[in-house]
């Protein structure tokens, strides 16, 4: 047995909410690090985490002062983290147990369904296998039932383009078996580079589908693979529409008068045009890998020109449990002060 399945029937007895979860899913939520005496592992948060230490002793360095780890003090109450690295020292050999509680939430509340689920159970093994579960998370429960039931499988073979550039945006797509290159433009050149690899439990095809325009990718893949396959109407149905909140300028400007930032997603070009006074930039293609720049806690309010891009980086930020809408009109449509550059 693994270090895990070794520790589940203790973490259940100490830490109440994993209690109902069943172990095939603990496993998939719960990472492991085994550390021998003086290793060292350093997480970098870009969204809220809980850790406790299995066996043996850590420290853990707050500023000036040292916190000693053991399972005694952490099982029943996990230390949670947020965005600051921390580095966790083994006193000894250790084990220490990581968890994202949004993913957490997230399952407990789908686990709370019980016999509405179907009754094969593979509804839950899909969510369960999910790489970033929080696309769901504004959704109502009944919706991701409703989006797994009309899921289509569809399958793939080595090398197989599923869609290209400026294609139209017909079907979003969740990876069942298999990988798939990701091929972007350059912010500011057309060559496509290859900017990751999507394997089992990623999804992709949201970001034209939302926007209504054409796709600014190419999807490739790698092996022989199987795809869920979701048409556009019922993701509009099921997703798009439940998901992103939309507010007016009104509305906006209103939400920055009690503290809210507003964030422009569009190119710089664009920015260096005119730009909406108190903004911050950061453009769509580069959101992702940007978004721990980001202040937890704070309410966003996206735009872009017209109010299309801004709805991709609502959905973004919702994904990294960011609080964010998207400003209807974009800029094009705002009534209030907007800054122009000499």
């Amino acid at each position: 047995m693994g270090i895990l399945e070794d520790n589940i029937s203790v973490l259940r007895d100490h830490y109440p909410p994993l209690a109902g979860i069943p172990e095939a899913q603990l496993r998939r939520l719960i990472r492991t690090y085994e550390l021998d005496t003086g290793d060292s592992v350093t997480f970098n948060n870009d969204q809220e985490e809980c850790v406790f230490v299995l066996s043996g002793e850590l420290s853990r360095q707050d500023g000036d002062e040292e916190h000693l780890l053991n399972p005694q003090n952490t099982l029943s109450r996990p230390v949670c983290l947020t965005s600051s690295p921390t580095t966790f020292l083994a006193m000894q050999h250790s084990v220490l147990g990581r968890i994202n509680p949004a993913r957490l939430d997230f399952l407990l509340s789908w686990e709370s369904l019980g016999t509405d689920a179907p009754a094969d159970d593979s509804f839950r093994q899909w969510l369960s296998r999910l790489r970033n579960p929080l696309i769901f998370r504004q959704l109502p429960l009944e919706n991701a039932q409703e989006i797994f039931r009309r899921l289509q499988p569809v399958n793939a073979q080595d090398g197989e383009v599923i869609f290209d550039m400026r294609e139209e945006a017909t079907q979003f797509y969740f990876i069942e078996q298999g990988q798939a290159e990701l091929w972007r433009p350059g912010l500011y050149d057309d060559e496509l580079k290859l900017t990751k690899v999507l394997g089992v439990g990623d999804y992709f095809g949201e970001e034209a589908l939302l926007t209504g325009e054409l796709r600014n990718a190419r999807i490739r893949m790698i092996g022989k693979s199987r795809l869920l396959v979701l048409e556009k109407k019922d993701f509009d149905e099921l997703i798009n529409t439940p998901m992103i909140d939309r507010v007016s300028a009104k509305v906006a400007r209103a939400m920055l008068e009690e503290g809210a930032q507003l964030l422009d997603i569009r190119y710089e070009d664009e920015y260096e045009m005119d730009y909406i006074p108190g903004c911050i930039l950061i453009p769509l293609l580069e959101l992702r890998e940007r978004v721990s720049e980001l202040e937890a806690g704070k309410d966003y309010v996206v735009y872009c020109h017209s109010g299309r891009r801004s709805c991709v980086g609502a959905m973004i930020l919702t994904e990294h449990k960011l609080r964010a809408v998207s400003l209807n009109g974009g800029i094009r449509d705002w009534p209030y002060e907007i800054e122009y550059p000499e």
